[in-house]
């Protein structure tokens, strides 16, 4: 059976919603939204942070590379200068040896037929020769033939002496100059 109810019911009031309740509603919307501009925030600086090391390792990476290539240079700079120093030893050598080779010249053109050179001495530029001839006359011609050379300067004739070597009689000279040729 259907029981109808005819009595007038009373409906309950809507509730009012309370200031309180819409400041709550109110403060929990704000943080909400506040918490997801932190969220938002946070991410965003992970990101950077993220960004940043990854110019670091890039930085890093790069320093290694040049450190490298700076490790190369200095290695061939020092062999640049190993080199350098090679050569200037060898043109120094060239330099020190055309001294000799020119002052040898020097004396066997102007040596006369009938003198030799038995003893060569040089020390600082200054020059100490001695030998023999068949005559005074050959020796002095040496000396005069060492005068007229532009190489050699100040040519005294220290000494002559008579000798007498396996029956022929011969004269033995000394003397001494200045190299200037170098």
């Amino acid at each position: 059976m259907i029981k109808i109810n005819l009595l007038t019911t009373k409906r309950k009031a809507p509730r009012k919603v309370t200031e309180l309740q819409q400041q709550m509603v109110l403060g929990a919307l704000i943080l909400v939204l506040v918490g997801m501009g932190i969220g938002y925030y946070w991410n965003m600086l992970n990101a950077r942070i993220d960004e940043l090391k990854q110019e670091k390792a890039t930085a890093e990476a790069r320093i290694r590379k040049q450190e490298n290539m700076l490790k190369a240079v200095k290695t061939v700079e020092a062999e640049r200068k190993v080199v350098t120093d090679k050569i200037r030893i060898i043109e120094q050598l060239k330099k020190n040896q055309r001294g000799p080779v020119r002052l040898l010249d020097e004396l066997s053109r102007a040596l006369p037929t009938g003198v030799n050179l038995t003893a060569l001495g040089e020390k600082n530029l200054n020059v100490n020769i001695s030998g023999d001839g068949f005559s005074n006359n050959a020796i002095v011609r040496y000396v005069d033939n060492l005068k007229a050379s532009p190489f050699l300067s100040g040519v005294n004739l220290l000494e002559t002496k008579q000798a007498k070597i396996a029956g022929v009689e011969i004269y033995k000279y000394k003397m001494n100059f200045r190299f200037k040729g170098k």
